[in-house]
């Protein structure tokens, strides 16, 4: 690729290859990093250590946007219903919306979605997860189960407040 890139600079000049190349391959690729970003990070999501995980809770530790005409029409959805595809990456688009709208109330309290204001959402929320998800650590001062899982946090000290589990007497 380096090679075809130098060729087409040498005879055609580097602005052909900054216009038709580069130009289109950064705008593509920070967009696909800016939506993945945002589909995996929010500060109401957990992360799970090791003794936690499982397949439903990862797949369920990811939440649903909203990009208006451009995520429905341009991206087939894949923003606005991308909780389904950790579940079941099979399901065609053309079918997402029903099939994201059955799941909702089998995950309940554990589906997460963040649709408000659509294309101006999706950047508040890219602002929002920016300010608000700089790590993840421990809940500290949790109980029972909650303590093997952690949440985003940030410098000052803002995040989700630790779950306490009720202690099981026996």
């Amino acid at each position: 690729m380096a090679a075809a890139l130098y060729f087409v600079g040498s005879t055609y000049g580097f602005k052909s290859v900054l216009v038709w190349y580069l130009i289109p391959y950064l705008w593509v690729n920070h967009w696909l990093v800016a939506i993945t970003y945002l589909q995996h990070t929010d500060p109401s999501l957990p992360h799970y250590s090791g003794a936690t995980w499982t397949f439903a809770r990862g797949a369920a530790a990811t939440i649903d946007r909203e990009f208006g005409f451009i995520g429905r029409t341009l991206m087939h959805g894949i923003v606005e219903t991308h909780v389904l595809h950790h579940y079941i990456s099979t399901i065609p688009f053309y079918h997402a919306d029903e099939a994201t709208e059955a799941i909702k109330p089998v995950m309940g309290r554990h589906y997460r979605s963040d649709t408000k204001n659509g294309s101006i959402g999706f950047l508040q929320s890219l602002y929002k997860s920016a300010r608000w998800c700089q790590w993840v650590e421990p809940n500290e001062g949790a109980e029972g189960e909650g303590k093997d899982v952690h949440f985003f946090r940030n410098r000052n000290g803002n995040g989700v407040a630790p779950a306490r589990s009720p202690v099981k007497s026996q």
